[in-house]
């Protein structure tokens, strides 16, 4: 027992990380049919809408931190190639789902949003690199506005707890065995939050459907941890999230309207 607990332990509650659960957070944006994911216009959207913003940084060839979830170009722009292969010109230069939008800086996003809501913000880091990390926390400290950070990366958090220690941080999690691809021993430490220890989350973002994860609960019970669930897309299953327990919720394909 006191091993699991060392090991699933989030960070001790610290006071005004519930500020952030009073928001809902619109996934990748508020994208639809005209606005394409983690774009400039998704993310006006849900500034004008009120919510606030999860969005994915990782870093393109000429080492700009971009917004861009998938680590190819293939599903969201429509061409090969990979992201880190590509300059900041030829990432705007692309047309993500045909909207005429290109992929969108992550400077120019803070720009954007100025602080109007808060931001939910994902590193994608490679095990072993702290290249999107170091340049994620070098922006956002002059940001001035209100974020968090999050990742499914426990040594990427754990850079974020040496160096922005007053900025809360999340491990994100899912089922993961429940694909052939994901069962390895990493993803079973991860699915079970058994890599809390080396970054002491603030919160845990899990798949909304694994909610009856016993790392989950038992993190939620005996710690007190917040949880956010992902990816929402009714208001049924958001109905159900907070039923299960979730304090906050990060949605797509719908529009909330009841209010929090």
């Amino acid at each position: 027992f006191l091993l699991f607990l060392f090991l699933a332990k989030p960070n001790k509650h610290r006071n005004g990380v519930e500020a952030y659960t009073k928001v809902r957070y619109a996934h990748r944006g508020l994208h639809n049919g005209e606005r394409a994911e983690n774009s400039l216009s998704a993310f006006r959207a849900a500034v004008e809408a009120g919510y606030g913003i999860e969005l994915d940084v990782r870093l393109c060839k000429d080492g700009e931190l971009v917004v861009f979830h998938d680590p190819d170009l293939k599903r969201v722009a429509g061409v090969e190639g990979k992201v880190r292969d590509k300059t900041v010109a030829e990432l705007a230069a692309l047309s993500l789902n045909g909207t005429g939008e290109g992929v969108p800086t992550f400077r120019s996003v803070l720009e954007a949003v100025d602080g109007k809501v808060p931001l939910l913000v994902e590193i994608k880091e490679e095990p072993g690199e702290y290249d999107v990390t170091n340049k994620t926390i070098e922006m956002l400290s002059a940001y001035h506005g209100d974020f968090i950070i999050e990742s499914f990366n426990p040594l990427a958090l754990g850079v974020v707890k040496k160096k922005m220690p007053n900025v809360y941080r999340g491990i994100l999690s899912s089922r993961f065995l429940r694909e052939k691809s994901y069962r390895k021993p990493t993803y079973f430490l991860l699915q079970n939050l058994w890599l809390n220890f080396i970054c002491r989350p603030d919160f845990i973002a899990f798949d909304h459907r694994g909610w009856k994860s016993f790392s989950l609960r038992f993190a939620r019970k005996f710690c007190k941890a917040t949880t956010f669930a992902w990816t929402i897309r009714s208001e049924a299953e958001e109905e159900e999230a907070y039923a299960h327990g979730f304090d906050a919720v990060i949605f797509e394909n719908y529009d909330p309207k009841k209010p929090l």
